[in-house]
């Protein structure tokens, strides 16, 4: 089994994990986000071309893609799961949704994480 080298696994993120709860009294639902693990990552930039589904025009994207050592302990989830990068300074908090997850080879070794940065 073959994973990231330490040295190429240079980002501790955290994982967090939704959860939603109903108010019985009001029907409102509230929305939290809870940390359940961290995992250190290699991410980095890739560049390529995009097709707009509506007017067919080609673009140019930049993506950034988290690669993992797989994890048997945890099932990553597109809508319910989301990484945080925590810097010294409570500002320098980067969130990032997950848009794709990907077995590399389908061999449970590496996952890339399609990665979309939160704007506050």
């Amino acid at each position: 089994m073959t994973f990231l080298q330490p040295g190429l696994a240079s980002l501790p993120l955290t994982i967090q994990q939704r959860s939603t709860s109903v108010d019985s009294d009001t029907g409102e639902t509230t929305e939290t986000w809870s940390d359940v693990g961290s995992v250190w990552a290699r991410v980095e930039s890739r560049g390529g071309f995009a097709k707009d589904e509506y007017n067919a025009e080609i673009t140019a994207t930049e993506r950034k893609i988290a690669v993992v050592d797989y994890r048997s302990d945890f099932t990553w989830s597109i809508k319910d799961t989301r990484l945080q990068s925590r810097g010294v300074d409570a500002a320098a908090v980067i969130t990032y949704n997950i848009q794709e997850v990907s077995d590399v080879g389908e061999l449970h070794h590496k996952l890339e994480l399609t990665l979309e940065e939160v704007t506050p």
